[in-house]
C-alpha cells in the first residue's frame, strides 16, 4: 500500500454509450462494476475517494467520500481528477500523489500502482501511464499531486483530452502484458462479452 498516495475511483461520466446512466452500479459476479475497481484499488492506495456526480446518496454504501466535478454537463476525466486534486488540496495534504482508476475496467492489475511508482521513480517523471500492446490507457495514472496547477491551466484554456495533456507533460509509460486487465466496458456489447455472452 502506498500510504503517500490518493486514490480515486472515475465514475463521473455520463454513460451515453451503454444506454443508461451510472454503468458502474451495474452487477457483475454479485457486485456492481464499482465495488469490483473498489475491491482492487483499495489495497493498492492510502485512501480512496469516488469521483460522482449526481446525487451522492445514492453511493452511501460504499462508505468513500464522494467528491463531484467542480464544472457542470460532465466536461471528462480531466475535470475528475483536477477536482479531485482540488478537494485534497484542502482536505487531505498529506497524499502526494494521485491514483486515477475508471470504474468500467473491473479487472485491472493488482500491481497497478506499485508498476507506475517504480516508473516515476526510474524516469523522474511526474505522471505514469498503463499501457498494454498498442494502446495506452489514460484513466489508469499515477499523477504528482504538484501537477494541479498545470492541469487547471490547460482546462482553463480549453483543453479536455486527457491524452494530450499526458503528452504534454512527458509521461512515462509502463507495459503491462495482461490486454485483457484492460478490457472496459463502453457499450451493451462490451457487457455481453464480459458476461460471457459473445466470445472476446
Amino acid at each position: 500500500m502506498a500510504n503517500d498516495t490518493l486514490g480515486v475511483l472515475l465514475a463521473g461520466g455520463q454513460s451515453l454509450r451503454m444506454g443508461q446512466a451510472d454503468k458502474f452500479l451495474l452487477q457483475h459476479n454479485n457486485r456492481t462494476l464499482l465495488q469490483h475497481c473498489l475491491d482492487l484499488a483499495r489495497p493498492q492506495v492510502g485512501e480512496l475517494v469516488i469521483n460522482a456526480n449526481g446525487d451522492p446518496t445514492r453511493l452511501a454504501n460504499y462508505m468513500l467520500p464522494i467528491v463531484p466535478d467542480l464544472w457542470p454537463d460532465h466536461p471528462g476525466p480531466l475535470a475528475g481528477i483536477i477536482s479531485v486534486m482540488s478537494w485534497a488540496q484542502k482536505a487531505r495534504k498529506r497524499h502526494a500523489w494521485l491514483a486515477t482508476f475508471a470504474t468500467d475496467t473491473p479487472n485491472f492489475p493488482a500491481h497497478l500502482v506499485l508498476r507506475l511508482r517504480q516508473s516515476i521513480d526510474a524516469n523522474k517523471s511526474l505522471v505514469a501511464v498503463a499501457r498494454s500492446q498498442e494502446d495506452a490507457h489514460y484513466t489508469f495514472a499515477l499523477w504528482s499531486m504538484s501537477l494541479l496547477p498545470n492541469l487547471l491551466e490547460a482546462f482553463n484554456s480549453g483543453e479536455r483530452s486527457l491524452h494530450r495533456v499526458i503528452q504534454q507533460l512527458k509521461a512515462s509509460y509502463v507495459f503491462f502484458a495482461e490486454e485483457a486487465c484492460f478490457f472496459n466496458l463502453n457499450t451493451p456489447d462490451d457487457w455481453d462479452r464480459l458476461k460471457g455472452k459473445q466470445a472476446p
